[in-house]
């Protein structure tokens, strides 16, 4: 797609995405139930989420095999997730990419693919989610959550699998390449072997495909953090006393539901369709629209606040302005489109 028919795509998601989470919903009873919610369970949530994103940056140390350490990693992942919070195209990700190529040895190539790894993880971790709650019988889990956690499994194994190759033979990969490359006209600023050099690069990022210990490592590392990520969606509903005393599933069941909306094309920040995809399942379980529109409400809230923080302090850390990155995120995206597109998409 071009560039403006996937803001116009994601604009015409999260409104509809809108209209789905506020439809059926008293507002001034969704006022009341933020106004009366005890706030002090969302710190604790804060806390939780951040300790989880630390974990995350360990999960991205271990797909890189110790060439990003694991604080660095942390820091850098929050900043990607305060441009995404703010910034159209998920340009996060690319701003990621950016920031952790900019020291050796790591290059851009290598961390884009290390990025695609991490989020088939993220989708692999989700589905495993899902299944655990599909088995509890009093947990009536709605039938599109249960739909879209077939196919994010399906993409999740074919995407592993096809990189998997691409790790396990990846000179047969880089000289097949040469040869089409030979044969097709390409832009003036590319070349076959700057072309072929990169997607070189971008096979190096996917060595922790064919390392057991290294992608076990990572996979174990993603268990953990979405078991945080699920305890503080579990926290957070004591915030509300509509609630009463929910049960642990209930918590994974929001954060599932979190994850399957933020999945989809949006505006910044997943603005829409994270909220409707909470109310929806909270509402499927026999909770009321309001408190479930409240909760999704806040759930986002914390989300954006944790990583944006935290984001902001990784950007200082780093000694670069939000305008300069957000420049070369840009440039980036022009000079590196179709790898670009593998983790925007």
């Amino acid at each position: 797609m071009k560039r403006w028919q996937s803001l116009l795509l994601g604009l015409v998601i999260s409104v509809a995405a809108l209209y789905v989470a506020l439809r059926g919903a008293q507002l001034n009873r969704v006022a009341e139930a933020l106004g009366s919610a005890r706030y002090g369970f969302a710190l604790l949530t804060i806390v939780i989420l951040g300790a989880s994103t630390y974990v995350r940056g360990l999960r991205w140390s271990a797909v890189l095999r110790g060439r990003l350490s694991p604080t660095r990693g942390f820091w850098l992942f929050n900043t990607g997730f305060l441009f995404n919070n703010v910034l159209p195209l998920r340009l996060g990700e690319i701003v990621r990419v950016y920031l952790a190529a900019r020291q050796p040895p790591l290059r851009f190539a290598e961390v884009l693919s290390s990025i695609v790894v991490e989020r088939l993880i993220d989708m692999l971790s989700v589905v495993a989610i899902l299944a655990v709650l599909l088995q509890i019988p009093q947990l009536p889990v709605p039938q599109w959550a249960a739909n879209a956690g077939l196919l994010m499994l399906i993409g999740a194994l074919v995407g592993i699998g096809a990189l998997y190759l691409a790790a396990r033979f990846p000179d047969w990969i880089a000289s097949t390449a040469g040869r089409l490359l030979e044969h097709f006209p390409l832009p003036e600023r590319f070349t076959a072997e700057s072309v072929v050099g990169q997607l070189e690069s971008f096979l190096d990022g996917l060595v922790s495909l064919r390392d057991p210990v290294a992608f076990l490592k990572a996979l174990g590392y993603s268990a953990l953090a979405w078991l945080m990520s699920g305890v503080a969606g579990w926290v957070l509903l004591f915030a509300f006393a509509e609630f009463g005393s929910p049960g642990l599933e209930i918590g994974f069941l929001a954060i599932a539901a979190a994850g399957l909306g933020i999945a989809v094309p949006s505006l910044p920040g997943a603005v829409g369709p994270f909220e409707a995809a909470v109310k929806l399942a909270l509402v499927a379980v026999g909770y009321a629209q309001e408190p479930a529109l409240s909760y999704a409400l806040v759930l986002h809230g914390v989300n954006f606040v944790t990583t944006s923080v935290l984001g902001a302090i990784g950007l200082l850390r780093e000694g670069i302005s939000f305008g300069e990155v957000a420049s070369a995120a840009r440039e980036l995206g022009k000079t590196h489109p179709e790898d670009t597109e593998r983790v925007t998409a």
